[in-house]
């Protein structure tokens, strides 16, 4: 059973979170402060972290630096949750893994963390949720095998995409959006074929993320493919997920800029 820290100073709010993450499955262990959860850290490591902004003795994102510079923890999932005002500015400014408004409801934090860890491959966690089985027949599948379905409305696929990629997933991500549905192939990680719209390679793949982040909905359904089957996956996308999303946010910013004037 994988274990949160959940670092939280307001009871209520603890006492929340904790009862719908142990509905999920998880261990949950509770921190009033930053040194408490520091010390609890030299005890135990968790899978995840989950923490407010701020405490009585310590920020949010200063737990975080503390986690990061740590060789023993510095690979633990972190979540930071903040007030919708300054959540860029933290996302920008911190190490967090994610950084999510502190307003959100609980079960729509618990389900995106909890959809996140999943395509990491987090171990010990239940059996995913099975989707439509149709969705193995949508574009690239071409076999089934234990699935994981998500909201693109929770969580977008840029999110996704990395999770996969973190994760070193091998797999057909199925993707069902208003525009029409579309598929990315994941080799141990690494993007390495993508349909939509009639287009293949790194134009449907764009096409993909452009059309998800102006829908803003739509799902997906995760399919592992076995490891020896992994050489049966078409290669038609060499550049690294990073630099494909930097190239799209470049992209995207420019003709918003656009836009306006």
């Amino acid at each position: 059973m994988p274990m949160v820290l959940l670092v939280d100073a307001d009871p209520d709010s603890s006492v929340r979170f904790e009862k719908a993450l142990r509905a999920a499955g998880y261990e949950v262990s509770v921190a009033p402060s930053g040194s408490r959860a520091l010390a609890m850290l030299r005890q135990r490591r968790p899978d995840l972290i989950i923490s407010q902004a701020m405490f009585e003795d310590m920020y949010g994102s200063e737990f975080c630096t503390a986690v990061r510079s740590d060789p023993a923890t510095k690979e633990i999932m972190f979540v930071l949750l903040v007030d919708r005002t300054s959540q860029m500015a933290h996302a920008t400014q911190t190490q967090a893994d994610m950084v999510l408004p502190e307003n959100l409801p609980v079960s729509t934090v618990v389900t995106r963390i909890d959809t996140h860890l999943r395509l990491r491959g987090v171990p010990g966690l239940g059996p995913p949720r099975v989707p439509d089985p149709k969705a193995a027949t949508k574009p690239g599948a071409a076999a089934a095998g234990p699935t994981l379905q998500g909201s693109l409305a929770v969580m977008d696929l840029t999110e996704v995409t990395q999770a996969v990629s973190i994760g070193r997933k091998t797999g057909r991500l199925v993707l069902s959006l208003k525009a029409g549905q579309g598929a990315i192939l994941f080799d141990s990680g690494r993007v390495v074929h993508a349909e939509f719209a009639g287009k293949t390679g790194e134009g449907a793949f764009n096409a993909l993320v452009v059309a998800s982040h102006r829908e803003r909905g739509g799902s997906f359904s995760f399919v592992p493919v076995a490891a020896g089957d992994a050489s049966q996956l078409p290669s038609t996308i060499q550049t690294d997920l990073e630099t494909l999303l930097l190239n799209i946010a470049v992209e995207m910013d420019e003709s918003q800029r656009d836009t306006r004037n």
